[in-house]
């Protein structure tokens, strides 16, 4: 199913099911959690997002040191299932079809009814602006039900606490608001996280490197051209990264892996095909060819990851590859990598961001692209050889 059609439903549909639901909870009484620390079962929910769901790893590791005994279960969508089975932090991950509206309409109900029979104890909704995760909060009627509130996109009255969801703050850092919630000192929240990747995940990926002659070669760089469906207009121009990836090639010996999902497959191809002849022989496209598992593995072998604002740049960020990413219909202070090894380049024009959660992330650029343009191969190229990133 269409994002945009969900995003309707969500908008409009939505509000109406939130008003009802919200009209009902006030002849529900919650359950008062605030006397105890006892947490026995819990339900995180996001939906939407690689990146943001890549951005709440340190919220997920911090509730798993809190809470090292409770039954901690995950509702997102099918294809975001990987991206927290790889942290093997949760006891039970579950998940949502959107393939079409029988499925998703099915699947959801079939989720809620079996979501109330677990009486969990707190709930979280990750989510900001939607009234489907909002709902679901709601009507599962966990004893606590936290959530974000933002300001122009009502969600009724389907939370127990509420935090407000701030513009002019990192994602991961309003993601770790959350832990207030949860009364249970342990002290040091920090939690060794090691990917849940399997040795033969590994094995392929090592399969595939020596099959493309990638092994004791010049340095590979990592290259994501592409942006969810969510927003397409987060690509940077692909001339700009046919041109970086040639000079890198000339002047590093790189070689070039471009990555994707299936879905990404023909514009990298055509990506791919407007470089020169000579030149492909140090390119490799791996878009649509390895799991979601397998690629966080490969970012490991990675010397440099260049990428749009897009989920796999987080993964990279998260795994302290050395990273460089372009920003404008998007702002990288929510959604921005900020290690020492990440470079962001942003040219804070006055139309930037234009994507904002108040026109769910939905908007149409009329200056074409400008605040993205403007970032030209050679300021990039400038800055890998001052930082020496290769």
């Amino acid at each position: 199913m269409k994002i945009r059609y969900l995003r309707l439903l969500d908008k409009y549909l939505g509000f109406l099911l939130i008003a009802a639901a919200s009209i009902i909870e006030r002849f529900l009484k919650d359950a008062d959690l605030s006397a105890t620390r006892k947490i026995d079962r819990m339900l995180v929910i996001k939906f939407w997002g690689f990146g943001s769901i890549v951005l709440g790893y340190d919220f997920f590791q911090s509730i798993r040191k809190k809470l090292p005994d409770t039954h901690i279960c995950v509702l997102t969508l099918k294809q975001n299932s990987q991206i927290f089975s790889i942290t093997g932090l949760f006891d039970e991950i579950i998940d949502i079809d959107i393939r079409n509206l029988p499925s998703f309409a099915i699947d959801s109900i079939r989720t809620i009814l079996y979501l109330r029979k677990k009486s969990f104890d707190i709930s979280f909704d990750l989510e900001f602006t939607s009234r489907f995760s909002a709902l679901i909060s709601c009507l599962i009627n966990a004893k606590k039900r936290i959530g974000f509130q933002y300001d122009g996109i009502w969600r009724g009255r389907c939370f127990t606490d509420t935090l407000h969801f701030r513009e002019d703050a990192k994602l991961k850092d309003s993601y770790s608001e959350m832990i207030s919630f949860i009364r249970n000192d342990t002290g040091d929240l920090s939690y060794p996280l090691k990917l849940n990747i399997k040795n033969e995940q590994k094995t392929a990926v090592d399969i595939l490197l020596a099959r493309e002659s990638l092994v004791g070669t010049g340095p590979i760089v990592g290259i994501n051209i592409n942006a969810s469906e969510l927003c397409l207009l987060r690509r940077w121009p692909k001339e700009y990264f046919v041109a970086l990836s040639e000079e890198l090639i000339k002047t590093y010996s790189a070689h070039i892996i471009f990555i994707g999902s299936e879905d990404d497959l023909r514009y990298v191809k055509s990506t791919i095909d407007l470089m020169h002849q000579d030149q492909r022989m140090s390119v490799h496209n791996f878009a649509g060819i390895i799991s979601l598992t397998q690629l966080a593995y490969l970012m490991t072998k990675f010397r440099l990851f260049i990428s749009n604002d897009s989920g796999p740049l987080h993964l990279a960020a998260y795994l302290k590859v050395p990273s460089i990413s372009f920003f404008g219909p998007e702002t990288p202070l929510i959604y921005g990598p900020d290690g020492a090894l990440d470079t962001v380049f942003y040219s804070n024009l006055s139309c930037s961001p234009c994507i904002r959660i108040k026109n769910y992330k939905s908007a149409r650029c009329r200056n074409n692209h400008f605040c993205l343009r403007q970032i030209k191969p050679s300021v990039v190229i400038d800055e890998i050889r001052r930082k020496k990133l290769l």
